[in-house]
């Protein structure tokens, strides 16, 4: 299943290990999703990752960043995902997710940020929160 999994799911499933966020981490390195991805955006999980406040989180943890960054790097499908058009009008830094899910074939858009969420869906592409996510199509309860 093609998705595209925001930055700040990513990082936060990949420095914290419980809850939806590391499921979905989860479910990406054990090859159940195919995370679609862009050159911006990999470079955004790249940055993020590496600020002070959050990197000084995962020391004891760093091999499982180390896993999801090589994953990105090597097994993510990555597209241009360079906007066509406006998808999300309150915030145009947005649109590069949208871009990267409709040019990958995502299903999926696993998003905390709101004017992603309020679209809901562009053309064929679903956007949830990752406790949806894991809910309604990963199909694991959670606590």
């Amino acid at each position: 299943m093609r998705v595209v999994v925001d930055t700040n799911i990513l990082i936060s499933g990949a420095i914290v290990t419980a809850g939806a966020s590391a499921r979905i981490v989860d479910a990406a390195l054990g090859h159940w999703l195919c995370l679609i991805t862009s050159a911006s955006l990999l470079a955004e999980y790249a940055d993020v990752i590496q600020r002070p406040h959050i990197a000084h989180k995962y020391t004891k943890i760093a091999q499982r960043v180390d896993d999801l960054l090589d994953y990105l790097r090597c097994r993510a499908v990555v597209v241009a995902g360079i906007p066509q058009e406006r998808y999300v009008l309150a915030d145009a830094d947005d649109d590069t997710i949208v871009a990267a899910a409709l040019e990958g074939h995502a299903a999926y858009i696993v998003s905390g940020d709101q004017h992603l969420l309020e679209l809901k869906q562009v053309q064929d592409v679903r956007i949830l929160t990752p406790r949806d996510f894991v809910f309604q199509v990963l199909k694991e309860p959670l606590a």
